[in-house]
């Protein structure tokens, strides 16, 4: 089977405000991480706004973390139960293959479904940037409540 060299997650607001409305991009490979957040055009929110970044490296630890999202990867990509909930923006992943071909999968189930996945991909953004807003889970929330 052909190897995973790059992940791209793709993550939208559902149903809400336009003023909170987004859709944003992540994409990883072993060497990179970047990121990319839109706001809905029509926000006029000054607390949501365009952010875009990215991050290369030639850290081991970086290429050992991207090892494990490729290790879990098939699981989320041949899921076959049935997550479905009506007001949630989609999460879409997508792998390319070494051998260039794209496998694609697009959910819309709350993001706890991916939590293990998405808190192996959190260690590999940078300490200085936001979590990226399709990886957000209930966890992140926790610290803000005490």
């Amino acid at each position: 089977m052909p190897d995973i060299i790059r992940i791209l997650i793709k993550g939208a607001s559902g149903y809400g405000p336009v003023d909170e409305a987004y859709e944003d991009k992540l994409v990883i490979t072993s060497s990179s991480i970047s990121y990319e957040y839109k706001p809905h055009p029509m926000s006029q929110s000054e607390m949501n706004t365009y952010r875009k970044w990215s991050y290369k490296t030639t850290s081991p630890v970086f290429k050992e973390l991207f090892s494990k999202v490729v290790e879990m990867t098939p699981h989320i990509l041949y899921n076959d139960e049935k997550l479905f909930a009506t007001d949630i923006g989609p999460t879409i992943i997508m792998a390319t293959f070494d051998d260039k071909h794209r496998e694609t999968v697009n959910y819309f189930c709350p993001s706890e479904f991916f939590e293990e996945y998405f808190r192996v991909i959190k260690q590999m953004v940078p300490g200085c940037e936001y979590t990226p807003a399709v990886l957000l889970t209930d966890e992140d929330f926790e610290d803000e409540e005490e």
